[in-house]
């Protein structure tokens, strides 16, 4: 496997969690405000649940990047 390959794997990684990151924040964040509107409470929901959107993209991006260099070191294709 090149360094190339691996690079370009690293970068696809890396705008697939920003990607992902908007998307679990914005999710957390519709879900919030509902169940903030459900209970007549001011932002409580909001910021539990975009903070635990946030913290899934991040927990994503970390199995992501173990698994590439898990197969980096076996000397697997990563194709």
């Amino acid at each position: 496997m090149t360094d190339k390959k691996f690079m370009f794997k690293l970068f696809a990684i890396a705008t697939s969690f920003m990607y992902e990151a908007i998307a679990a924040i914005a999710v957390g964040y519709l879900i919030g405000l509902g169940l903030d509107r459900l209970f007549n409470l001011d932002t409580v929901f909001i910021i539990i649940f975009m903070i635990i959107g946030a913290l899934a993209a991040v927990r994503n991006l970390m199995v992501r990047v173990y698994k590439l260099g898990v197969k980096k070191d076996d000397g697997e294709d990563i194709s």
